[in-house]
């Protein structure tokens, strides 16, 4: 009876160390930047809800996030950037050799001194257009969203 809970112990072990091929470490920075950053039906339309629904705020504050893209893809897409759809630039990061939709939503509040909002006060606009993103990964996974360039 030992054997058998030590060995289920151990599988038990492997299936939480690995999701999908992942350290757990990388699973849960990957399902954030997900949650965070990849939309395939995101509109500028949605800003106000989907981040207040998100309570995205400042690192380390309750202060409203300033600004927060979201790519218009699904996650296979944005993986890809990881895994050859992507050029390194440095610290792990990749250049979409692609563009991609996306929608930026930023926080109405103008001059950051005049309008200390807290979430869940925060309000946004959002704007749209086509880019290429910045991302960082950690092996074959975007784990942070860096930047992105429009191409003109």
């Amino acid at each position: 009876m030992g054997f058998q809970r030590a060995f289920l112990f151990l599988v038990l072990m492997c299936v939480t160390v690995m999701v999908h091929g992942q350290p757990a470490e990388i699973s849960r920075s990957y399902t954030h930047f997900l949650r965070q950053h990849v939309k395939g039906d995101m509109t500028i339309q949605k800003c106000q809800g989907v981040m207040g629904y998100l309570e995205l705020t400042e690192s380390k504050s309750e202060n409203c996030k300033v600004k927060n893209t979201f790519i218009k893809a699904n996650s296979n897409q944005v993986r890809a950037i990881c895994t050859g759809g992507g050029t390194p630039i440095g610290n792990s990061q990749f250049e979409s050799n692609n563009q991609f939709p996306v929608v930026i939503c930023k926080h109405k509040c103008k001059k950051k001194t005049l309008c200390q909002h807290t979430h869940p006060r925060c309000e946004y606009e959002g704007s749209s257009s086509t880019r290429k993103v910045v991302i960082a990964c950690e092996g074959e996974w975007p784990v942070h969203y860096g930047d992105d360039i429009l191409i003109v």
